[in-house]
């Protein structure tokens, strides 16, 4: 193939590559993430109330042990 024929079929893929709808060639995230437009709404809400229940676990965490550190500190001066 001469540089010619080279060009010329790298300019023709160009051209349709750019005329392909975007959806044509996107490809779902690497991770499932709710930002992902494959995924389903179900999908979706189920992540979300995962997430929920972790931040209020975590909320739950920090609050015991503020409490225990408050414990603690009122025990000291007994």
């Amino acid at each position: 193939m001469t540089i010619t024929q080279i060009t010329r079929t790298f300019l023709v893929l160009l051209m349709l590559a750019a005329l392909a709808p975007a959806d044509a060639y996107a490809k779902p995230n690497s991770y499932p993430g709710e930002n992902s437009k494959f995924n389903s709404k179900s999908a979706v809400g189920k992540w979300e109330a995962e997430r929920a229940k972790r931040i209020e676990e975590r909320k739950q965490r920090r609050e015991e042990r503020r409490l225990k550190r408050l414990n603690e500190k009122n025990n000291r001066s007994n």
